[in-house]
């Protein structure tokens, strides 16, 4: 069950349907303060509309800062990720967006973000 102050969080701080937020540490605290848990990332390419041709990602939300630049999905998902830990989950996303992400030659990331699905 989420608690009622990570609801708020996500009501004041998500800026699109999915569980998307400019500052996911902070969100993730708060989660696992409140005995939250992740079940699964999804992770977007935060971009500017003019790179979205080579994205890794393709569709997605305008970043509400910025017009200039969009959020796209990708199809980098993992889930699974229900008995990690804070700090394994942060690991984790940490080291994905070191990595980056890379379909072929014509294809990258620019700064992945990830996006968040809870457990029940």
């Amino acid at each position: 069950m989420i608690s009622k102050k990570v609801k708020e969080y996500i009501s004041e701080h998500s800026f699109c349907s999915e569980y998307l937020f400019k500052d996911w540490e902070s969100f993730l605290d708060l989660l696992y303060a409140e005995d939250g848990r992740v079940s699964s990332i999804l992770w977007w390419d935060h971009c500017m509309k003019s790179q979205q041709s080579n994205s890794v990602g393709s569709g997605g939300f305008v970043d509400p800062e910025n017009d200039r630049f969009v959020y796209a999905e990708t199809q980098l998902y993992k889930d699974g990720l229900e008995m990690n830990t804070l700090e394994e989950i942060k690991e984790y996303i940490n080291q994905t967006r070191k990595t980056g992400l890379q379909y072929g030659n014509k294809y990258w990331s620019h700064d992945l973000v990830p996006s968040f699905y809870l457990s029940d």
